[in-house]
């Protein structure tokens, strides 16, 4: 993991620090993936086609002149609330769907993301009505107070959903968490985040 970390900071140096971190994640309700299914298989139940759930992670640096800047350019990029389902129905599908965070604390005290009775994801979010450019490192999106929504059996606002990009996910129909860099951190992130959990070998024969 050192070494691949200090590999990719030439890069920086050369490009100058990343300002968008993707997660990218395979859809299991993929119509390519679908149509594969015999009979009554689900996707779980063809390893052949997705192992676990595929995800990528991506560090994006923008042309100068799309350089995220101002809080206003933040709004541009990414966004941390329930669409409007009126004025775009299919956005507020996918959202609904691919960008909730689980519900937790006494919502849900079961969730995966919540361990000893207390939450670990930092889920919900604090309401925002304005961006914050960086707060030790890290932007807060805007999370305004709107009425709750409701998805399956839980009432929804928008302090549970993933920071995403409207283009994104309107394209890809999946998972896509959208997070602004404010530093070089995201780099070392990067690699730590793909090494985390079960340890493992390298093997050459």
């Amino acid at each position: 993991m050192q070494q691949n970390y200090q590999d990719a900071m030439p890069m920086v140096r050369k490009f100058v620090k990343p300002d968008l971190f993707l997660t990218f994640t395979c859809n299991p309700s993929w119509s390519e993936i679908l149509n594969s299914m015999e009979g009554v298989q689900r996707p779980e139940d063809r390893p052949d086609i997705i192992r676990g759930l595929p995800h990528a992670h991506i560090l994006l640096t923008l042309d100068s002149e799309s350089k995220i800047r101002t809080k206003d350019d933040i709004d541009k990029f990414v966004s941390a609330e329930l669409p409007d389902p009126c004025t775009g129905l299919r956005l507020f599908q996918i959202v609904t769907k691919c960008m909730v965070h689980g519900p937790c604390e006494t919502i849900n005290i079961n969730s995966p993301s919540m361990r000893d009775g207390q939450r670990c994801k930092s889920f919900p979010k604090q309401f925002k009505d304005d961006a914050e450019e960086n707060v030790n490192g890290y932007p807060i999106y805007r999370r305004r107070a709107t009425e709750s929504v409701q998805v399956g059996k839980y009432s929804i606002d928008n302090r549970w959903v993933v920071p995403y990009n409207p283009w994104l996910l309107k394209k890809f129909n999946a998972h896509i968490n959208v997070e602004v860099c404010a530093s070089v951190k995201s780099v070392k992130y990067l690699y730590k985040y793909v090494y985390k959990g079960h340890d493992g070998a390298s093997v050459k024969i």
